[in-house]
């Protein structure tokens, strides 16, 4: 099931809108015949919307051979785009609708190299997901079906840590996390 933007950010033209940032902002980059068969749309809509993006300067496009790929245009509100993309359609946006409904969670954060893209740290696009769910009650068995269902939404490995609120580690592991919902407090 392809994550959706939620109704809460009518800030995006589309759901096709936000889903296409996500792509930009969090894979390598793609011609727009490879973004439209990630998104599974049509390749005119991809092509009319990465214009509409393009006119905007929130992507560019580079040549490479007979290919066109799509990255994220260098501009000064990049890394605040980047992050309501996230949010509405990308990885947080999935953790949080596969764990919202779940009894006995109390928090769930992101942290690592995902987490650090996030905020902005240079180097290559994160091929796994480090996760942190706090809760007195679920193991990572427990939760197991959970995790697999990230990964299939994602295509990132998920490392799925789970701890009780009271684990030492959570002040370390919650250093420029990224919060999904819960007490997760992320410090800089």
């Amino acid at each position: 099931m392809p994550a959706a933007a939620p109704a809460l950010l009518p800030i995006f033209r589309s759901s096709t809108q936000v889903r296409l940032l996500a792509e930009v902002f969090f894979n390598p980059p793609a011609s727009g015949r490879e973004l439209a068969r990630r998104l599974g749309v049509a390749q005119p809509t991809v092509a009319r919307e990465l214009g509409r993006l393009a006119d905007a300067g929130m992507v560019e496009y580079e040549q490479v051979g007979k290919a066109k790929l799509i990255h994220p245009a260098p501009t000064p509100f990049a890394g605040a785009l980047r992050q309501i993309v996230a949010y509405a359609a990308g990885v947080p946006h999935i953790v949080r609708a596969v764990y919202e409904n779940v009894a006995g969670i109390d928090d769930v954060f992101i942290h690592g190299s995902w987490a650090a893209r996030f905020h902005g740290e240079a180097g290559d696009p994160p091929r796994d997901l480090d996760l942190v769910v706090v809760s007195p009650t679920h193991t990572r068995f427990s939760l197991a079906s959970q995790r697999a269902a990230i990964e299939a939404e994602t295509g990132l490995a998920v490392d799925q840590l789970v701890l009780e609120p009271a684990n030492e580690q959570l002040p370390l592991l919650r250093e420029r996390c990224v919060p999904v919902f819960g007490a997760a407090e992320c410090s800089a």
